[in-house]
C-alpha cells in the first residue's frame, strides 16, 4: 500500500511539474521572450534527442511533441 501511495505521489508530482513547465514555456512565447520559431526549434531538438532513449525518454518525447504541436498550430494561426 505504501508503495502505491509513493507511485501515485511520484506520478502526480511529474504531471504537476510538466503542467507548470508548459505554462512557463508558453508564457515565454506569449511575452515574446522566445519566438515561436525558436520554441519550435528547441522542442524539435528535444523530441529528436529523447526519441532515441529508453521508454521513459520516448514518453517524454511524446509529451514534448504535444507542446510542439501546440506551438506549430499557434505559429500557423498567427501567419493567417
Amino acid at each position: 500500500m505504501a508503495e502505491d501511495d509513493f507511485e501515485g505521489e511520484t506520478e502526480g508530482s511529474a504531471i504537476a511539474a510538466f503542467t507548470l513547465a508548459q505554462f512557463a514555456f508558453w508564457g515565454l512565447i506569449e511575452s515574446g521572450v522566445i519566438s515561436t520559431e525558436k520554441a519550435a526549434d528547441m522542442l524539435e531538438q528535444g523530441v529528436t534527442a529523447l526519441s532515441k532513449g529508453d521508454s521513459a525518454n520516448r514518453k517524454a518525447a511524446q509529451m514534448l511533441q504535444t507542446i510542439l504541436d501546440m506551438v506549430q498550430r499557434n505559429q500557423r494561426s498567427s501567419v493567417n
